[in-house]
Parts: structure tokens; C-alpha cells; sequence
């Protein structure tokens, strides 16, 4: 898991692999005002999808991991905090989608490294990273807007 902030992007990128700097360059590069909810498509098999959704408190929500796609996530609009644990300690799995590349895990939300995520704030989860995402800060449940960029790998 990697965390940064898109207003230093050009700087963020210089600590990244290099096949993942284009990826950041785009996320900064969008006019993510003008989107509208939903998915978008992006080169090869990759996209990004915009949503506005709430916030729930922690223990309502599932650690969840992909095998296929790396996330980016960034907030857009809101606030929400973003639980990570790797994938070895997130328990097991409770359901999986493999059609949608999402399996989801029964790890407690006690055990999770809590990451706020404010606008501008991106989150970077590779295969090996547990997260749980869409957390109530403070347990205070409000709206979010925000990007998730799936690239396949």
C-alpha cells in the first residue's frame, strides 16, 4: 500500500515503480469535476469508475483484495478513513466474486492501519493489500466522492 496526495503528484511518482508513474500522471491529468458517476474507460484493460456514496462505521464494512487490478482510490469530495491490513492477516475469505476481482475477508477492523483520506488524497493497493474502504471517521457516516482507477496487471 502506498499513500500520497495528488497536489505533489510529480513528486509522489519519483518513489514508484515506474510502470505505475502513467497511472498517476492520468489521475492528476482528469478533469474529475466534469465526471459523471459511473464507469469510464481507460487504455487496454483498464478503467476507473466515480462514485458518490456513504461512508458506514468500520465494523459494517469487509476488508476486501483483488487479484487481478491494482486500485488507486482518491477522494474527491468528503472524508473517509480506509482500514489496510496485508492480505496474510486479513482472514478468511467470506465471499468471492472472482467475476468482478473482489474477494472479501473477515478480518477485524481493530486490527487495521487507518489511513484518512481526505480530496486529493490517493491510496495505491496491490494484490497482497487487505483494505477496507468507505469507513466512518469518528464513526460519523457522511458523503463521499471519489475515484477508483482499476489497472489490470
Amino acid at each position: 500500500m502506498y499513500a500520497g496526495n495528488i497536489r505533489q503528484w510529480e513528486t509522489e511518482v519519483q518513489a514508484l515503480p515506474e510502470w505505475l508513474r502513467p497511472w498517476i500522471k492520468e489521475l492528476a491529468s482528469l478533469h474529475t469535476s466534469l465526471l459523471k458517476p459511473g464507469r469510464h474507460e481507460l487504455p487496454g484493460a483498464n478503467f476507473f469508475n466515480i462514485d458518490e456514496v456513504m461512508t458506514e462505521n468500520a465494523p459494517a464494512r469487509k476488508i476486501e483484495a483483488h487479484r487481478s487490478y491494482i486500485d488507486i482510490q482518491m477522494v474527491l469530495a468528503g472524508r473517509e478513513y480506509i482500514g489496510w491490513q496485508p492480505l496474510c492477516r486479513s482472514g478468511k475469505v467470506v465471499e468471492a466474486r472472482p467475476d468482478d476481482d473482489i474477494w472479501f475477508y473477515d478480518g477485524s477492523y481493530e486490527d487495521d492501519t487507518q489511513v484518512l483520506m481526505t480530496p486529493g488524497t490517493f491510496a495505491i493497493f496491490l494484490p497482497g493489500d487487505g483494505h477496507r474502504p468507505l469507513c466512518a471517521p469518528h464513526g460519523l457516516c457522511g458523503p463521499v466522492r471519489k475515484i477508483i482507477m482499476k489497472i489490470h496487471i
